[in-house]
C-alpha cells in the first residue's frame, strides 16, 4: 500500500474527495454508469461530513491525537496511524480509510481536534565574543 499512499499524498484535497467518492460507489451499479468528477467529489465530501463527529470522537478523544501529534515525524506515518481508526469508525476497507485519513490530515488535524497551539520553541540567545559581560548582542 505504500506506493498507493505516496500517490494519495501527492493529490489535492479535492482530488482525494473524488477518489473517495469513486471508492464508495456500490459494486451493484452497472459499470456503464459513469460518475462525473463533480458527483464523485460531492459523494466523498458528504461521506466525510456525515462521519465527522464519530471520527472526531475516535481520533481526538479516544486516541488522544493532540497528545500524540509530536510522535509522528512525517505525514505518511501519521496517515498509517490514523487510517485504522477511520476504518474502525466508518467500516470501510483499508484503502478507503487511508483516503479519509489523508483528507483529514491535509485539512488540518490540529484544527479538527481543536488542539492547543504548540508553545513556541525558545531559541538560545547568543552572546557576542567581544561582550564578556553577558549582555545580549
Amino acid at each position: 500500500m505504500s506506493s498507493n499512499v505516496e500517490h494519495l499524498l501527492s493529490k489535492s484535497v479535492d482530488d482525494l474527495y473524488e477518489e473517495l467518492g469513486r471508492s464508495l460507489i456500490s459494486p451493484e451499479l452497472p459499470t456503464t454508469t459513469s460518475i462525473t468528477k463533480q458527483n464523485a467529489v460531492q459523494r466523498g465530501k458528504s461521506f466525510v461530513s456525515n462521519s465527522l463527529e464519530k471520527l472526531r470522537g475516535k481520533i481526538c478523544i479516544d486516541w488522544s491525537y493532540c497528545s500524540k501529534r509530536g510522535e509522528y515525524g512525517d505525514f505518511q506515518s501519521l496517515a498509517y496511524a490514523v487510517a485504522p481508526l477511520v476504518s474502525s469508525v466508518v467500516g470501510v476497507p483499508a484503502t478507503t480509510a487511508m483516503i479519509v485519513a489523508i483528507i483529514l490530515i491535509k485539512s488540518g488535524m490540529d484544527k479538527f481536534c481543536n488542539c492547543p497551539l504548540k508553545p513556541p520553541k525558545l531559541e538560545a540567545k547568543q552572546f557576542s565574543e567581544d561582550n564578556k559581560n553577558g549582555v545580549l548582542s
